[in-house]
């Protein structure tokens, strides 16, 4: 299922969060580059290289389900052929050993999307997504 043709980097992204919640790997891994040099980084976890790598990394987590997300805050660049864009990403969490109601939280990350124009269709490179510190104690060094 290689044949999407989306054409624009904002119609990329829809899909992919729609990929998402829908918890299709199909469609998902129909939007990433044909290159051995994509990259995917989920909260927590360590880097995947390479459309293999990247796919495993989807079916582990679709394998739980779909994934309740929602993007705000979006930021975006686009150029000639890259397009970087960045977003809060807001998950919805469910604890199963708490109760219902008690154990919903919703989760926010930060995420950096590039898209990179092949063949006249944009396509994404990298995903990396990160848990969100609420804020930075005053004079904490981040590097």
């Amino acid at each position: 299922m290689r044949n999407v043709s989306l054409c624009t980097a904002d119609a990329v992204e829809e899909a992919f969060y729609e990929a998402m919640q829908r918890g299709n790997l199909e469609a998902m891994m129909a939007l990433w580059a044909d290159d051995e040099d994509v990259l995917c980084v989920h909260p927590g976890s360590d880097r995947f290289v390479g459309l293999a790598a990247v796919r495993e990394s989807w079916a582990r987590i679709f394998r739980h389900g779909r994934v309740e997300i929602r993007r705000t805050d979006v930021r975006a660049h686009t150029g000639a052929v890259l397009a970087i864009h960045n977003v809060v990403e807001q998950t919805l969490s469910v604890d199963p050993r708490s109760a219902a109601s008690a154990g919903v939280q919703v989760v926010e990350c930060i995420a950096t999307n590039v898209y990179v124009k092949q063949a006249g269709r944009w396509r994404m490179m990298l995903h990396h997504s990160a848990l969100r510190q609420e804020s930075a104690a005053a004079g904490e060094r981040l590097h």
